[in-house]
């Protein structure tokens, strides 16, 4: 039978253990990795949010960063994320602050979640046909 004082040990390590297995699997969720996003975007960490991102926004967040306002995602960060629609492989992380909103479009890359930026641009950005005739 074995004493209090041998269970002990092993009863803190088992919940430390769980506390940070909880923590670990919390933090790839689409809510967390837009917060994250955010929040780096806004204290000025690039790389950092390249790192939360897809490739392709990833090259884009420089000019993002040098044309938008830093208080801009300061302020979308602060006010946290309101709401998420989550599929398998993609999801939208919604920010609401002072009456305004923000949309977050991320997709599941090889197991993580990545912010996508660059594909709600891209759908966007479709030229619409030019009718030549006169």
């Amino acid at each position: 039978m074995m004493s209090t004082r041998n269970t002990l040990p092993l009863a803190i390590l088992t919940v430390v253990l769980a506390a940070g297995c909880a923590e670990s699997s919390n933090s790839n969720t689409p809510t967390s990795v837009a917060e994250a996003f955010y929040e780096e975007m806004a204290a000025g960490n690039i790389e950092a949010a390249k790192s939360l991102s897809t490739p392709e926004t990833a090259e884009m967040l420089d000019y993002i960063a040098a044309t938008h306002c830093t208080e801009m995602f300061h302020t979308i960060a602060e006010g946290g994320a309101s709401d998420a629609r989550v599929d398998e492989s993609s999801a939208r992380v919604r920010f609401e602050q002072g009456g305004g909103f923000a949309t977050v479009p991320l997709v599941k890359m090889e197991g993580a979640w990545k912010v996508d930026f660059a594909t709600m641009m891209k759908a966007h950005m479709k030229p619409e046909p030019v009718n030549l005739m006169l």
